[in-house]
């Protein structure tokens, strides 16, 4: 993937899920979160980006989970990955963790937010979701809002029936009503991730944004 910067200089940043540690000149480590209200679907992210980055992983990963099925503590993985900018090649290696949407742990998700350079929110597109939703929205800005984290938001179950429209959603979050920012980024990102569909373009668009905070904030 390669993205232009908006910069007084025009940069280019690659990004490549191959493997290759050859002329590296700096490792660099961060840490991308997904939040949002319980059976959302962060999990399900999760796998689908342990099997489409399957070839660069450097663990096997791992969940905690409840009787129930659902997670209690945190999915984890590590990925290892190189990006060239201008003409100098890094290695970043990027641990990716779940946070329980489960309401009565809440202080779990904070601790597992510790730490994060950037977030994945996960919505639900069933309507009766929607006050989860804002709930869980409301909580991770309460976290965020003071230490510039950068964040993409995900609608995902987009192949319900019923689906939520993406304009009562966004009014719902108070997000803008366009469909792009400034810079071309999506608002809101419509994913199935049961499917994998735009999984992956969610996670790389913010880790361009993790790495453009790095070099240039």
């Amino acid at each position: 993937m390669i993205v232009d910067s908006d910069k007084d200089e025009k940069r280019k940043v690659e990004i490549n899920s191959e493997s290759g540690f050859n002329a590296l000149k700096e490792v660099l480590q961060f840490k991308v979160v997904y939040w949002g209200p319980g059976e959302s679907g962060k999990t399900t992210n999760y796998f689908r980006l342990r099997e489409k980055f399957d070839a660069v992983k450097l663990n096997k990963g791992y969940s905690i989970e409840t009787t129930d099925g659902r997670t209690l503590w945190q999915d984890s993985i590590r990925l290892s990955f190189y990006f060239n900018l201008k003409e100098v090649k890094f290695n970043i290696i990027t641990q990716i963790v779940t946070a329980t949407g489960q309401e009565r742990f809440l202080s779990t998700r904070e601790y597992v937010l510790d730490g994060a350079d950037g977030v994945v929110f996960v919505a639900d597109s069933d309507p009766e979701k929607m006050e989860q939703n804002k709930r869980s929205f409301r909580e991770l800005s309460s976290f965020t809002h003071d230490k510039g984290i950068p964040y993409v938001i995900q609608l995902n179950k987009r192949d319900l029936e019923n689906a939520v429209s993406l304009e009562d959603f966004k009014a719902g979050l108070g997000l803008p009503k366009t469909d792009e920012f400034d810079d071309g980024a999506p608002v809101v990102y419509p994913t199935v991730a049961l499917k994998g569909d735009s999984v992956r373009r969610c996670f790389e668009d913010l880790m361009l944004q993790i790495i453009f905070n790095y070099f240039y904030n």
